[in-house]
């Protein structure tokens, strides 16, 4: 049933598009004909959807707490719906597993959002520990987040504060729902990321105090090395278990002094235990001295027990021999004899198990005492935890010199699992050394392993070919098997054909020892139509400070491309050097550096397009902050070196901050900003025009030309005197503002006032319909939860900003500072979610069937922001979003954002995402902006062939231009240890296209031949 509705559903929906895209095609000659598009990520599952925020307009404050919602008694005395989820974890890929009874960990990478009902944090990347069970009984989730890279940290009280790694606690009713755009994955507790979250996360709770983000917290060490063992002084014997393997096979036993020693040979299969090292052989040799037997047998005579009659398969019985520390009796196989041992010899079938590390070998000797080794025709099998892949060592001849240290001959590693690997890295001395750190004190277990090695004569083989050479290579196989650490071949328009590499600096030139803490790469790249080019990037994290640097030169013998355009480089040496660090100094002082020289405006997007799209800006400068609880301390200076940015020189600025201090018994919380500056702006004069013509209106031209130094002082004060008016949360607020700019547009200087006063409010309303009922909808009961939020405020400012140099965005004297240039603003919010049980009877469980939001932004003056130089505009708009989750399997979600001033449609997006079966899903939407002529039809899907093929697709269509936007068929076959893609794309805005070949290693991302 639950199939054939998802199909008839499934084809309303198509029908309903395709009638749409015929209406946009008749009409697309006309050119106020408004086509239907979607804004919508195909990839990414609506359910991962956040709740749109109260604020929409950049002016507008946060929205004050919202209570949560309490169950409601069922008018039949039912027990009624729990509260709705109220904690939100959203990201692209979500790694959850169980760390201890009852408490989960989830790690988040890429886009890591929380959101509960009072608090919300953004980031790149973070970590999250939860106790499960404590939840469900208390209805209340406390969560201890490790955020890092990017951090936002915005509280109940609206308080934003910005962080690069932070480790807090956020708390929120109900349970916690993750969200990722592809399927949950299991453990990934090996990860540098986890590792330094869980590091934060133990000092912390030592510390016996409850998180706040009050301060940026130190990054961990990735991991500190141990240094190499040493060898052991020879000393007694040690103590052993032997059993026997099974009870099938007759196990056989004689003893007999020789020379001082006694000797006992097993033959028939044993097991030899000895510490967190299990040894298993055909036949077994152990050598003891006699007088260490003697001197043991007395100290245990008194736990000797009488012989018992022998049993099939067990170790046969030792006359009363002294060689034991307790006398062997003929026992079950199961039965352990406790025994000393000096040396001992392996013969046949011969396996080694100790943690994740197995060898197996034809012979070996072992030196119990110094811990030393010899092993005949070798073959060790460890695991990358970090790669999630088994890697293999073969060996002629392995020593082991000390614990954790060995040295083979004749030896290679691979990942490859056949006796006879496809691939391969090989060596004619390779040295192994175990850097994994012991246990503590507690007999914990070490949070990572690591394993260095080091080789000489090193080739890499595939099917036995040599295809590269090193007189010598080292590294740590928790990064990579070889100096390789990425390679891609790819075909662009205005470069032709590329070689793309980057190396382990310190591997390719064979240093064992490299830098604590410190990552270096090589990269090394070869184009087509622009030449070779070179560079060195790295990382480092030590445990008082960070940073990372890049470096990249090329002879540029090409042309540069931006949209369908092509023209020469202003030069033919093009470079750029950025380096960022962060130190911590005592008394809570923290410095940063930047320092950013790059060539010319267009290398970044020639040669590093993501960076220059969404990385951040290049900068250089010196900044000081000391934070304490609510209040901060900042000196900024700060230089232009690239001639072609526009930016705020500051030399320097000194900035005091307090954030959500209380007072008068808690009724009224007190914000503080205070400055005081020498500035200079300093405009790219042709960029500006150059690229973006609307940059400079009229009104500011007059600052194309550098500013002179300017001195400015600054102090904004906020008071908010939050209320409760029955059951609406009432927050007035009035902020005051003060502004000395010592020289302004026309030359003269300016003492500038503003006000700004206003109120938020908020609540909630629901009601439970028990008696609804419906298969066919797969509804089963249904609860509407209503929220009214609004926002009210008006600015005065005694000298409009058009008046004043244009200084950065986040300093004084920007134009457009919240609630600047004298205007009122009204913010309305209608948000519904209806909410039903799903799920096989006895186990239902809540889910949101539809979520319906109505915004709405009024502006008493709409004049001022249209001379922004940032081209921002600002007009009276109404907004709708709906999600709504048809079935288990299908949602349709739509995001219209209407103008009220020009009474036309500003932005209109509709989709929807079917997951068929786990191996088909697609997707298909549209999205209309009328403002830039935008209408793209998308079609997306995701097919699993079988186990081994898999094809995706994805069309967009612009409907303006009449011809593709883009198409890309990806069909993918999984090989041993491989994954080749055959990929067809064509981008007609940027007129390239691409057809290739790839494959990668499974487990190895950063390595992939092909384009």
């Amino acid at each position: 049933m639950r199939n054939l509705k998802s199909a008839i559903l499934a084809t309303l929906v198509v029908a309903a598009w395709l009638i749409s895209v015929a209406a946009v095609a008749a009409r697309a000659a006309d050119p106020l004909a408004v086509a239907a598009a979607i804004d919508k990520a195909l990839a990414a599952a609506p359910a991962g959807k956040a709740a749109p925020s109260a604020a929409a307009a950049p002016s507008a404050k946060p929205a004050a707490e919202k209570p949560a919602a309490p169950p409601v008694a069922a008018s039949n005395g039912e027990k009624p719906l729990p509260p709705p989820p109220m904690i939100q974890v959203t990201g692209r890929l979500i790694y959850r597993w169980d760390e201890s009874p009852g408490v989960q960990v989830i790690l988040v990478s890429d886009g890591f959002t929380v959101m509960t009902s009072k608090e919300q944090l953004t980031a790149r990347d973070g970590c999250i520990w939860f106790d499960e069970e404590a939840g469900k009984k208390t209805g209340k989730a406390t969560l201890g987040v490790y955020a890092e890279t990017g951090v936002e940290f915005k509280d109940a009280a609206g308080k934003v504060e910005k962080f690069d790694s932070v480790y807090l606690v956020m708390e929120g009713a109900g349970r916690v729902k993750p969200h990722s755009d592809e399927p949950e994955r299991p453990r990934l507790d090996g990860s540098e990321l986890y590792l330094r979250a869980k590091k934060l996360r133990k000092e912390f709770l030592a510390s016996g105090r409850r998180e706040t983000p009050t301060g940026v917290v130190r990054p961990p060490e990735p991991g500190p090395k141990v240094p190499v063992p040493g060898v052991k002084e020879a000393s007694v014997p040690k103590e052993i278990s032997i059993i026997a393997q099974d009870d099938v096979r007759q196990v056989n036993f004689t003893s007999f002094v020789e020379n001082g020693m006694r000797i006992g040979v097993w033959s028939g299969g044993v097991y030899v235990i000895y510490g967190d090292m299990d040894i298993a052989s055909d036949n077994l040799v152990i050598w003891t001295p006699e007088e260490a037997v003697r001197r043991a047998a007395g100290a245990n005579a008194s736990e000797a027990r009488p012989a018992q009659p022998k049993a099939p398969g067990a170790a046969p019985p030792e006359p009363k021999e002294p060689g034991a520390t307790l006398p062997v009796p003929a026992a079950p196989a199961t039965s352990a004899s406790r025994r000393l041992a000096a040396e001992a010899y392996f013969e046949g079938h011969v396996r080694v198990n100790q943690a994740r590390r197995t060898l197996q070998c034809g012979q070996m000797y072992y030196d119990f005492r110094q811990e030393k080794g010899l092993a005949v025709d070798t073959k060790i099998r460890t695991f990358s935890k970090l790669r999630n892949i088994p890697v293999y060592y073969y060996a002629k001849e392995v020593r082991q010199l000390a614990q954790g240290l060995f040295v083979g001959t004749d030896a290679h590693m691979t990942t490859c699992e056949f006796a006879d690997p496809h691939y391969d890295v090989g060596s004619s001395k390779m040295t192994l050394t175990d850097l994994t750190p012991p246990r503590g004190e507690t007999g914990e277990k070490p949070e990572y392993r690591r394993v260095r090695f080091a080789g000489e004569d090193v080739q890499a083989r595939i099917r036995q070919t040599p295809v590269t050479w090193w007189p010598r290579l080292a590294g740590d196989v928790s990064e990579a098997d070889t100096a390789l650490r990425a390679i891609r071949i790819e075909n662009r328009r205005n470069r032709g054909t590329g070689l793309v590499t980057q190396w382990h600096l310190m591997k390719l030139l064979g240093i064992e020892k490299e830098p604590e803490g410190f990552d270096l790469y090589l990269d090394a790249d070869f184009w087509e139509k622009r030449g070779p080019a070179l560079g060195v990037e790295g990382e480092y994290a030590r445990e008082n400070f960070y940073g990372e640097f890049f470096t990249y030169y090329i002879h540029d013998m090409g042309e540069d491309s931006r949209g369908e355009d092509d023209f020469e480089p202003p030069s033919e040496n093009r470079y750029r050097a950025t380096w960022r660090h962060r130190q911590y100094l005592p008394q809570n002082w923290e410095l940063t550096l930047e320092f950013s020289k790059i060539s010319d405006r267009n290398f970044l997007h020639e040669y590093f397009e993501r960076e220059d799209e969404t990385g951040k800006t290049q900068e250089t400068l010196l900044y000081l902050k000391k934070q304490e609880k609510d209040q901060a301390l900042t000196i900024l200076a700060s230089a232009r070196l690239n001639q072609w940015q526009t930016q705020t020189e500051f030399f320097p600025q000194v900035e005091h901050r307090m954030i959500g201090r209380s007072f008068w018994k808690d009724h009224l919380t007190y914000f503080e900003d205070s400055q005081i500056s020498m500035a200079r702006f300093r405009p790219d004069k042709q960029g500006l025009l150059l690229y973006d013509p609307r940059a400079y209106l009229p009104a500011v031209e007059g600052v194309l030309r550098d500013s002179p130094a300017t001195i400015i002082a600054d102090t904004i004060h906020e008071v908010d005197l939050p209320l409760k008016a029955g059951v609406v949360n009432v927050v007035p607020f009035v902020e005051g503002r003060m502004t000395y700019f010592q020289h302004t547009l026309d030359g003269g200087s300016d003492f500038r006032l503003a006000a700004k006063e206003g109120v938020r409010a908020s609540t909630q309303a629901w009601r439970v319909y028990d008696n609804v009922e419906s298969d066919f909808w797969d509804l089963h009961r249904l609860r509407h939860v209503m929220t009214f939020d609004a926002a009210a405020y008006a600015a005065q400012v005694s000298t409009p900003s058009r008046e004043l140099i244009p200084f950065d965005v986040t300093e004084a004297g920007t134009p457009l500072v919240e609630g600047v240039d004298g205007t009122g603003v009204v913010e309305l919010g209608w948000r519904n979610r209806l909410q039903t049980r799903r799920g096989p009877e006895g186990q239902r469980v809540n889910v949101d069937w539809l979520t319906l939001d109505l915004e709405a932004t009024f502006y008493s003056n709409r004049e001022f922001p249209n001379i922004d130089i940032y081209g921002k505009r600002a007009f009276n708009h109404l907004r709708q979003l709906t999600d709504w989750k048809v079935t288990d399997v299908m949602s349709v979600w739509t995001d219209t954002n209407f103008n009220l001033d020009q009474g036309a449609l500003d932005k209109f997006t509709i989709g929807a995402t079917v997951t068929h079966t786990p191996r088909l899903s697609y997707s298909v939407g549209q999205r209309i902006i009328p403002d830039a002529d935008s209408s793209i039809t998308f079609i997306s899907s995701d097919y699993q062939i079988n186990e081994k093929w898999r094809v995706s697709f994805l069309e967009q269509f612009d409907w303006d231009r009449q011809q593709n936007a883009k198409s890309s068929v990806v069909l993918s076959r999984r090989l041993h240890r491989w994954i080749m893609r055959v990929r067809l794309d064509l981008e007609a805005n940027k007129g390239e296209s691409f057809v290739g070949l790839e494959f990668q290693p499974i487990g190895v991302p950063q390595i992939r031949l092909g384009g």
